[in-house]
């Protein structure tokens, strides 16, 4: 038999330890891991999608996406950067192949990236599949899982040509401020590097204000997605934000990919712009509600430790028990309750579990009463062992 050959990018990769939690979890698990919004599309957005089917929107579209759809993201987008017009806008379907499409048009083989760790599962697979390397930068709960601008300049070199930032943060929670956005800006128009700014979190802040890369897209690209604030990550659209010469090699990039995002799912959406800000408001007060719970009742557990998020719907509390993450998450999932393992998301993750409060009160409540009958009498660790654990004081 002729072998399979397969190229190394494929085989520089693993599936996502996400995936693979969820097809071990039993089926009646309890889930406080997977990473989507538990309500539906506003109404205006159901409407849109019947009207688009019922006009017969089944043609390739642009590239780009639909004019009145760009349009409409640069109207939105305006109060945080003025200049933002339609021609800075490409439509995407969804924040990951927006992501990938941002790699593969802005990196080269011996391009070193950074990327956030703990951070989410896609960055540093995403450098591979470009053949570029992945360079960690280490986000720790003491700094509310905040880069510091003088930590990610050591890392430089000359030949780092990127840096991704994702605020609010996956799984963290961590909101990047004003002012270390500025920096970072600073240190990518100083040293000749672009960043790639995940802000698919950003309807989801309870504390403070989100803090935008939209103003230095001279040296930016800012990726976003609906899947979130309207509810939809099953359909598969999102965008990118970038000056207008980068948005046309992200565009001719993207065509050999997707052709174009779906005709009708962008009709819908440009329909539903408007209704973004009154839809999301009370959602994100009742994930305040939740994430309050839930942190309040992850500090009861005995061993974790958790500060409140800021943003995004995750706590990533670390905890002090004798065991992986790894080995904890699959007891806890063995007890009926899916989390994620820290080091899903990279080695500073270790020593700590991500649950998302995008789950009804009640799945939040029964499950960590769960976690706290798998955890309670297991053996602990000293201050000392769990912060060689984790690199850090525990």
């Amino acid at each position: 038999m002729i072998p399979i050959m397969v190229s190394r990018r494929a085989t520089s990769v693993q599936y996502s330890a996400i995936r693979e939690v969820f097809d071990r979890a039993p089926k009646d698990a309890l889930n406080m891991g997977i990473g989507e919004p538990d309500f539906g599309p506003p109404e205006s957005l159901r409407r849109g999608l019947q009207e688009a089917i019922r006009r017969g929107l089944y043609r390739y579209g642009p590239t780009k996406g639909l004019p009145e759809l760009r349009q409409g993201i640069a109207d939105m987008l305006r109060s945080r950067a003025p200049g933002i017009t339609a021609d800075n806008i490409m439509v995407t379907c969804g924040a990951t192949q927006g992501v990938m499409t941002s790699f593969q048009a802005l990196f080269d083989p011996s391009s070193e990236v950074l990327v956030p760790d703990p951070g989410f599962v896609l960055y540093p697979p995403d450098a591979l599949l470009v053949d570029a390397e992945p360079v960690p930068y280490y986000l720790w709960e003491e700094d509310g899982f905040e880069p510091r601008p003088d930590q990610v300049q050591n890392l430089l070199s000359p030949r780092t040509d990127g840096m991704v930032v994702n605020s609010p943060g996956n799984p963290t929670g961590g909101v990047i401020s004003k002012g270390t956005v500025k920096a970072l800006a600073e240190l990518a128009e100083d040293h000749g590097f672009i960043i790639i700014s995940d802000e698919v979190y950003d309807n989801f802040v309870y504390e403070g204000e989100h803090a935008s890369f939209l103003p230095y897209l001279e040296n930016s690209v800012v990726v976003n997605s609906f899947s979130k604030c309207l509810g939809i990550p099953g359909w598969r659209i999102g965008y990118l934000v970038a000056d207008t010469g980068i948005i046309d090699q992200l565009a001719k990039v993207s065509y050999y990919g997707i052709a174009c995002p779906s005709t009708p799912i962008q009709y819908a959406v440009a329909i539903a712009l408007e209704e973004i800000e009154d839809h999301m408001r009370d959602h994100r007060r009742e994930y305040d509600r939740r994430r309050r719970l839930m942190v309040e009742t992850l500090n009861t557990i005995p061993g974790f430790r958790c500060a409140p998020p800021k943003g995004a719907f995750y706590c990533f509390p670390s905890y002090d028990q004798d065991a992986s993450c790894l080995e904890l998450a699959n007891r806890i999932i063995s007890a009926g309750v899916i989390c994620i393992p820290g080091c899903a998301f990279g080695d500073a993750g270790d020593g700590h579990l991500r649950f998302s409060y995008a789950a009804s009160p009640e799945v939040i409540s029964n499950g960590l009463e769960r976690v706290r009958s798998v955890v309670e009498g297991m053996p602990r660790l000293s201050s000392a062992a769990c912060g060689l654990r984790k690199g850090k004081p525990c």
